[in-house]
């Protein structure tokens, strides 16, 4: 009996402790749902608050607005002092720039609690200063074009410095755009070059310095507007041939070579510094300035000093070769592409800009030839096709320079010219190895194979134009027109046999390209040169051979392939 009464109080106060657990989580999830149904009153007051403001924030931009036409009108008063003459001028002119500085740094301090409003009065920092300096300079005269150069650059600076570390964006927008616009309406206003360009190369080289760490990359276009635009008047106003106008004071051309360099110095070094020290990747405007300012820079310092082309040359050949060396090793990458891309576009026209800055065609003809060849092997090494495509580029442009074209078409259609010089010779052989090089090392498509068709062709028309020049010479001054006409079609249609045959025999496709090229120029010259030259004994000769080339050109192709082939065949045949 006493063991079953203790285990009935057991059970009830094991029955009472689970009521307590149960009556506890009743409480806990009435409090729950009382929450959530009714917020407390600092969370609502919260959302209405959020709310008030959603709803009361197109409002807010009307005081706003006030205040900016307040700020606008305290600078009409300033002026309207200074008109009157009731205090000195020019302590006027410091007061309201100083008020134009003071909204900028309002500006900057209101972004975080309204970007409105810092725009706004952004803006009204800079329609308060942009006229100040222009009436103060053009119309009082009481500031100098040096002084109001300056305040441009510290304001542009003080932006960029305000807004560094936030980051803002449209501070320095609107100051810089500010800072451009009034120094090239003051360079058309007051004819004061000197000053102006220095201040806006200067502001050029602090948004490509701020572009280093990533920051306003588009602000940059503005600046080099402004810069480009600087430095093209001088150049075209300081380097006329009829001198400076009147009323532009004159610069040394010392100095017109320094702005201009200076130009061409301050992207050069923003590129470098950007793309190969940093690892960024260039953007497609900075890659146009770039190419703008060498283009620039470039042409005023030759119409100030002639003497300059060969130095800008070797520095030139130079920048090239560190432009390949980019698209080699710093750029080899798959990801750096574009940066590749514009490396290798920059160094082709730095060589071609550097070559014909030196002087002496001869002296080109080698440089251009020696580039070519370049090319070639980095081609055959590497297999990178740009560098294929550059060394055929050069050798066009060698063979312009050396006079191939000339010589060939004076030798296949017009006078026949005496015995080349070295130059051409030079060509020819570069041109001969080119091929005989590019067709060992790469591999074989449709692309490599038309390169190596404009160096197959360059020779063939080199040795063309010697022949036709040779057997003329041997004829010596008995030679006609129309004996003249039947020869050059005879090694014409010679050279397109020649050219078939060994395209077949060594499966090269671009000989036979090349050679149904020399069927088609044969044609021509008939009906241009034959029929209106030749004689009836000239032109059936002419005609003889140019149809044995139509008839004998496809069976000697196909006989060399066949010629080719048939060893392999049995082999074949013989392996069990």
């Amino acid at each position: 009996m006493p063991e079953q009464a203790e285990k009935s109080e057991l059970s009830l106060e094991q029955i009472q402790e689970q009521l307590q657990q149960l009556e506890k989580r009743v409480a806990a999830l009435e409090k729950s749902a009382t929450s959530r149904a009714n917020p407390p009153l600092e969370t609502a007051l919260g959302i209405k608050r959020k709310e008030k403001e959603q709803h009361e924030a197109p409002v807010s931009m009307v005081p706003v607005l006030g205040k900016a036409v307040l700020a606008i009108a305290g600078a009409y008063l300033l002026r309207a002092i200074a008109e009157s003459g009731a205090a000195p001028r020019r302590l006027l002119l410091g007061a309201g720039i100083a008020y134009a500085g003071v909204w900028l740094v309002w500006a900057t301090r209101t972004y975080r609690k309204s970007h409105f409003a810092s725009v706004a009065y952004g803006m009204t920092s800079a329609f308060v200063l942009a006229p100040l300096l222009w009436e103060g300079t053009v119309r009082f005269q009481q500031l100098t074009v040096g002084f109001a150069s300056i305040v441009l650059l510290g304001y542009v600076t003080l932006s960029l410095g305000l807004a560094w570390s936030e980051k803002l964006q449209a501070i320095p927008w609107i100051a810089v755009t500010a800072a451009v616009g009034t120094a090239l309406a003051l360079l058309v206003a007051t004819h004061e070059l000197r000053t102006l360009t220095v201040a806006l190369l200067a502001i050029a080289f602090l948004t490509e310095a701020a572009a280093w760490s990533g920051r306003w990359l588009g602000l940059r276009t503005m600046s080099a507007l402004g810069a480009d635009c600087a430095v093209g008047v001088l150049g075209l106003v300081m380097t006329s041939p009829e001198g400076a106008p009147a009323g532009y004071l004159p610069i040394s051309a010392r100095e017109i070579l320094a702005l201009s360099l200076a130009l061409l110095l301050i992207y050069g070094v923003s590129f470098v510094v950007r793309g190969f020290l940093i690892g960024k990747t260039w953007t497609f405007g900075e890659v146009a300035q770039a190419a703008v300012a060498f283009a620039l820079g470039t042409s005023v310092s030759l119409r100030v000093r002639h003497g300059a082309a060969a130095v800008l040359g070797l520095v030139f050949l130079m920048l090239a070769m560190f432009c390949y060396w980019g698209a080699l090793q710093r750029f080899a990458r798959a990801a750096a592409r574009w940066n590749r891309r514009v490396c290798m576009s920059y160094a082709a026209g730095l060589v071609l800009a550097g070559v014909f800055l030196l002087h002496g065609r001869n002296l080109r003809a080698v440089l251009l030839t020696l580039a070519a060849l370049a090319a070639i092997i980095v081609f055959t090494r590497t297999e990178r096709l740009s560098f294929g495509i550059h060394g055929t580029f050069y050798l066009l442009a060698a063979s312009v320079v050396c006079g191939l074209l000339g010589y060939a078409w004076s030798a296949l259609a017009g006078s026949v010219p005496a015995w080349p010089e070295w130059s051409f010779w030079l060509l020819a052989i570069a041109a001969l190895l080119s091929y005989v090089v590019g067709a060992r090392a790469v591999p074989e498509s449709w692309t490599t194979r038309v390169l190596l068709g404009v160096s197959s062709a360059a020779v063939a028309l080199a040795v063309t134009a010697l022949a036709v020049a040779g057997m003329a010479h041997l004829y010596g001054e008995g030679l006609s027109a129309s004996r003249l006409s039947m020869v050059r079609t005879a090694v014409t249609c010679v050279t397109a046999l020649g050219l078939g045959y060994a395209g077949s025999r060594w499966n090269r496709m671009e000989l036979g390209w090349v050679a149904y090229g020399a069927v088609g120029l044969g044609a021509f010259k008939l009906v241009v040169e034959d029929l209106r030259f030749g004689s009836a004994g000239t032109l059936m000769v002419s005609l003889l051979f140019y149809g044995l080339v139509l008839i004998f050109l496809p069976r000697v192709s196909r006989f060399g392939r066949v010629e080719q082939l048939e060893p392999d065949f049995r082999r074949v045949q013989k392996s069990p």
